[in-house]
Parts: structure tokens; C-alpha cells; sequence
């Protein structure tokens, strides 16, 4: 017969649930050694006495007779005597568990199903965790359900709260008379088995482990929260700390700035003594004279400069005159490279540092960015590509040569023959330079003149 969950044993047997024909509800036993029970429609005091295998007896309040529904009896169970082994059914084995053993190994290894080896061991309260030399029982023939009988409990009572078959227990329990069994003795009771047995360890086993990861968790949490506490105390002593220095910072830049408060008050004392003094004035006498001496020196050097330039012109103009001469068909009739510009630069001039070190050879014109270059005169490219002017073109006709530099991309190449008014590329700012412009230059002879004086 296999049967299910019913109630807790009395100490030193724990018992599986086991579910029997009788319908009582059981309560956690509130004294040891016993067990409450709430009686249901129909149950009498015989019918618990007999599913618990005692006499009517050990139920408090005793009766045989009907129960109310609703009714809390006591259930007494007389404790075993101490270090009281018991007899063992012949059919009944020990094995001693080995390292590495299971519950599902070992009842294999005996042809049995792990119910069936839970039923004999109502002792286990784990289904994982087997302890090297522990002992467990192990039925030879006829599986069933090994209970251990307590005071007030009979073989009969045990047979008839089971409903086990009594002839079937005689052979397995190897006994003639149900008497030779006592109290403390173990008995086979064939055809039952502790089906919720292993249900029970399995939730057992469950909330276990549901206990252990709540108490990482937890211990986690808390080492979490300690943490927690730890950074705030750390960032509160920085905060602290930092404070404390930005104090003695503040603290220094004052007695800095009071120090130089001081320092510039003593100077300013000084400056309103020496501002009367007679040596004050014997040093603005001299600075006058000094002044006076260096003004007529500059204008003397300026005179001198403009007298230069305009002779430097007229060789210049000259020159011109006499290429125009020469080679009236390469210098003269240029024409403008540019449609639309500003002259930024002169001939000679020394706008800027660069020019104030190199003679500026030509003039400047600047436009927009990528605005087309045509040629001022027809000619051969002698030279396309980056040079002394950044991406320059050379233009060669005779003994002239026109340069066109800092352009931002070519539209020629060496060897190339072009004609007056013909695309050479575009404004840039390549090499040295400050700004989109076309450098303008025009050499005759090699000997750099003013373009101006070429074009209209």
C-alpha cells in the first residue's frame, strides 16, 4: 500500500507525512514527545488511536467513541529508552556510506527506487548530504516502510494504522507471534511506502537553500551597507580635509596680498619723495635733450631713405624705358592678371616683418580665395609647382619672366605655351604668406621692376 503525508512523530522517529484514510488535521507538536491533532466530521477517538498505532489511551481527553468536529486531542508518545538500538528485521541490512556515495547510487545499487530506501530511513533529513560511516537500513526483499515501535504501540495497532498486510509483515519481520516484538524493536511493514518522504526533504532541501541565498543576500547587504558607510565617512574626511587646506590657502593669499598692499604703499612713498626730488628733474632735462637729439637723427634718417627710393625709382623707370625699348613685344602691353583685387603691397615696400628682411621683388594683389589668374603676357612655363613663392608659375618670353605665386592650386605645367589672358590657377596662400593674394613679379634680365610701370 502506498500512502502520503499524515503528521509528525514523537522524538527519536521522524516519522514522513503520511497520508491514511482517517481525515484529522495534525498540529505541530506543542510538548515533545506528543502531537495535536484537530478532529474532523465523522472521526473518533479509536480511529486516531489506531492511525497513530497507540492505545485510546494515550489520547487526551480519552475516548473511543465520536468526536466533535473541531476537537484538539493530545496525542502522547512515550519516549524510547536511551542508547537503545533495537532488533532489525532479518530482511533488513545496515550499509556504512562511502566518500562519494548518494542516496541515488546506493538504491541502485540494491535494486531499489529512492523512495523505497527513504522509507526505511525516516531518520534522514537530507536527500543530499550523506556523512562518510553513517549507517542506513536497507530492506533485502519486500520494500516497505521500516518504523520503530514506541510504548503504547503493538505490532496489530502498527498493522491495522498502516492497513499493511499482516502476513506479509510476519515474513518479512521473520516472526511467528506479533509478541516478539518490543518496544524499541524495528518492524517491516511490506507494500507501504513514505511517498511524501521525499517531497517533504525536497521542500525541506528548498527552503534551506532559500535560507542560505537569503542569508548571502543579506550578508552581502550588509557588507554593502558598511561600505556605503565607509565611502561617506572617506568622502566626508576628504571634504574635511580639503576644506581645512582651502582655509590655510585662503588664509595665505591673504597675508600675501596684505604684504603686497604694504610693498606697493612703501613703493608709492618712495615714487611721491623722488617725484620733488632735484634729481628727478636733472634726469628730465636730460630725457628732453635726449629726445631732441634722437628726433633730428630719425628725420635725417628719413630724409635719407626717401631720397634713396626715389633714385632707386627713377634707375627703376629707367630700366623700364630701356626693355621697352629692347623688347617692346615681352615688357610692355601687360595686362592685368586679376579681374577684381586690391593692391595690399608696393614695389620695395616694407609693410610687413618678412618684407622689412627680403626686398619685396613685386606687388601684392589680394582677392577672395580661388579666384582665377589669367596671364599678363603670353609666354613658355618654365617652372609650375611649389617654390620660392609657394605654388608659383614662371612665364618666360625672351628676357622677361613674369612670377605668379602663393596660388592655391595650377592650372599649367612646365613646358606648357600659353597665351595673354589664358587661365594659369586660382588665388591661395601658399608659402609665406599672410592672406589670399596673387605675388606679382617681374624680372627683365633677371633685375626684379616695378610691374606697375608695365601695366595700364
Amino acid at each position: 500500500m502506498v500512502v502520503g503525508t499524515l503528521s509528525p512523530f514523537p522524538p527519536s522517529f521522524t516519522a514522513p507525512a503520511l497520508t491514511l484514510p482517517l481525515q484529522t488535521k495534525p498540529l505541530h507538536p506543542s510538548v515533545p514527545g506528543s502531537a495535536l491533532i484537530i478532529a474532523r466530521h465523522g472521526d473518533t477517538g479509536q480511529q486516531i488511536a489506531d492511525a497513530y498505532g497507540v492505545e485510546v489511551s494515550a489520547l487526551s481527553p480519552s475516548r473511543t467513541g465520536a468526536l466533535p468536529e473541531g476537537a484538539v486531542l493530545r496525542v502522547s508518545f512515550a519516549a524510547l529508552p536511551e542508547n537503545s538500538a533495537g532488533v532489525l528485521p532479518p530482511s533488513v541490512s545496515t550499509y556504512l556510506v562511502q566518500s562519494g556515495d548518494t542516496l541515488a547510487g546506493i538504491a541502485a545499487a540494491h535494486d531499489l527506487s529512492v523512495t523505497e530506501l527513504l522509507s526505511a530511513n525516516l531518520h534522514l533529513e537530507t536527500l543530499n548530504k550523506l556523512s562518510v560511516g553513517e549507517s542506513l537500513f536497507v530492506p533485502q526483499s519486500g520494500a516497505g516502510l521500516l518504523v520503530r515501535i514506541k510504548t503504547g504501540q503493538s505490532v496489530q495497532s502498527l498493522v491495522k494504522a498502516y492497513h499493511a498486510d499482516p502476513a506479509q509483515v510476519a515474513l518479512a519481520n521473520g516472526f511467528g507471534l506479533p509478541n516478539e516484538r518490543r518496544v524499541g524493536d524495528y518492524l517491516l511493514l511490506p507494500g507501504v511506502l513514505a511517498t511524501g518522504f521525499q517531497q517533504q526533504l525536497v521542500a525541506r532541501q528548498e527552503r534551506q537553500e532559500q535560507a542560505e541565498r537569503q542569508a548571502r543576500v543579506q550578508q552581502q547587504y550588509e557588507r554593502f551597507q558598511a561600505y556605503r558607510v565607509q565611502v561617506a565617512q572617506e568622502r566626508q574626511r576628504a571634504t574635511q580635509a580639503q576644506y581645512e587646506r582651502y582655509l590655510t590657502w585662503q588664509k595665505q593669499v591673504q597675508q600675501r596680498r596684505l604684504a603686497e598692499q604694504q610693498a606697493v604703499q612703501t613703493q608709492y612713498q618712495k615714487y611721491l619723495a623722488w617725484q620733488h626730488s632735484e634729481a628727478r628733474q636733472q634726469l628730465i632735462e636730460k630725457y628732453a635733450a635726449q629726445a631732441q637729439f634722437e628726433a633730428a637723427q630719425q628725420a635725417a634718417r628719413l630724409q635719407a631713405q626717401t631720397l634713396a627710393r626715389a633714385q632707386a625709382k627713377s634707375r627703376q623707370l629707367n630700366t623700364v624705358r630701356a626693355a621697352s625699348t629692347a623688347q617692346s613685344q615681352n615688357a610692355q602691353d601687360l595686362s592685368w592678371p586679376l579681374r577684381s583685387f586690391r593692391i595690399t603691397s608696393r614695389f620695395g615696400e616694407r609693410d610687413i616683418e618678412f618684407h622689412k628682411e627680403f626686398f619685396h621683388g613685386g606687388v601684392d594683389l589680394a582677392a577672395p580665395y580661388g579666384t582665377p589668374i589669367y596671364a599678363a603676357a603670353g609666354g613658355t612655363v618654365t617652372r609650375s609647382g611649389y617654390g620660392d613663392f609657394g605654388n608659383n608659375v614662371y612665364v618666360e618670353n625672351g628676357n622677361a619672366v613674369i612670377i605668379y605665386g602663393h596660388m592655391s592650386r595650377l592650372g599649367v605645367s612646365a613646358g606648357q605655351t600659353v597665351q595673354r589672358g589664358q587661365l594659369l590657377g586660382y588665388v591661395g596662400c601658399s608659402g609665406v604668406c599672410t592672406g589670399p593674394h596673387l605675388h606679382l613679379e617681374v624680372r627683365l634680365s633677371g633685375q626684379a621692376v616695378d610691374p606697375l610701370g608695365l601695366l595700364p
